[in-house]
């Protein structure tokens, strides 16, 4: 759309949608409006027209169904704790719709899982929260998942969440109305990560883990890229230009734990995030996390969590994740 026109934008919110995320989306175009006159309006929908609880369980009131969302600018699908109990055809019918008819399509937090059940992501860059990455990226191998802040690519934006919505929405608004209003916007957020770049989603491990020791660091990102197939002490130590012995000493250190004590709880941190964010069966989850059998894994999660990986799956899928 071209510059001087005022930009429709529709929110459409899923129950249990990230409210954080909804008004990070929302207020950089509040604020364009602000300082640029009126050059976005916006509507919130949902699937039956009803109001809409977040996550945080406060309603949110909407102007309609999704079924009467017309053609605008931009549809925003925004989601988080389980968003696929809510697709359907005529959901799926809508979205496919508005891709014909050439509207740009986004998702926040979770909603890009329904894009991506449309199968409108396919072959499209996709940011995903880091959390639901792992079960996000195994369902939906067609979509180019990535670990940044947002994705836009084509007619596609995503973004990861949280305060990610904001970024994403500074991008969008410094590609329509250009890049000194987006960063005025920024500025009267207080928003100093703005940049032409869309950064990473995640801390890096270093921040995470609290390491300062380069070496240590090394063998840490080479545990968390090898998931499926655990590298040995060997390898790892190798990975860091340590010795076995040199490894152990540095774990024991920095970070209170063994190597392979350590390297399993990353290991089972990534079984709790495809259980519950994808439809994998446990014994499948075991594979993709590189535990030697159905058995072991069973035994270590459940030392690890309190409750078997089933039960635990149950647990998170009846009373939510937040």
């Amino acid at each position: 759309m071209q510059d001087g026109a005022t930009q429709e934008v529709v929110f459409v919110l899923l129950p249990k949608f990230s409210m954080i995320a909804l008004y990070g989306a929302l207020e950089p175009l509040r604020l364009a409006n602000r300082f640029a006159g009126p050059v976005f309006s916006w509507r919130f929908l949902s699937l039956d027209g009803e109001p809409v609880s977040a996550s945080n369980e406060i309603p949110v009131s909407v102007g309609g169904k999704l079924e009467a969302i017309g053609r605008p600018a931009l549809a925003m699908i925004c989601a988080s704790y389980e968003p696929e109990k809510h697709f359907d055809r005529p959901m799926f019918a809508t979205l496919r719709g508005l891709a014909r008819r050439g509207v740009r399509l986004g998702g926040v937090d979770t909603g890009q899982f329904a894009l991506a059940a449309a199968g409108l992501l396919d072959g499209h860059r996709c940011a995903v929260h880091w959390e639901s990455l792992p079960g996000f990226a195994e369902t939906f191998p067609k979509v180019d998942a990535t670990t940044a802040l947002y994705e836009i690519d084509g007619n596609r934006m995503t973004c990861a969440g949280g305060a990610a919505s904001i970024d994403m929405m500074l991008e969008y608004v410094a590609r329509s109305h250009g890049r000194d209003l987006a960063i005025t916007i920024a500025d009267q957020l207080v928003h100093f990560r703005y940049s032409d770049g869309t950064g990473q989603a995640r801390l890096p491990a270093n921040v995470r883990y609290r390491i300062g020791h380069p070496k240590l660091l090394r063998v840490v990102e080479a545990m968390e890229q090898n998931i499926e197939d655990p590298l040995d002490v060997g390898a790892l130590a190798r990975e860091g230009g340590l010795s076995a012995r040199q490894m152990e000493r540095l774990f024991a250190r920095y970070l209170g734990a063994a190597p392979r004590k350590f390297y399993q709880q990353i290991r089972l941190e990534r079984a709790e995030w495809l259980l519950n964010y994808s439809h994998m069966s446990v014994t499948d989850v075991s594979v993709a996390c590189g535990f030697p059998s159905l058995e072991h894994f069973t035994r270590s999660f459940k030392s690890r969590y309190g409750l078997p990986p089933s039960q635990h799956r149950r647990l998170t899928a009846n009373v939510g994740l937040g």
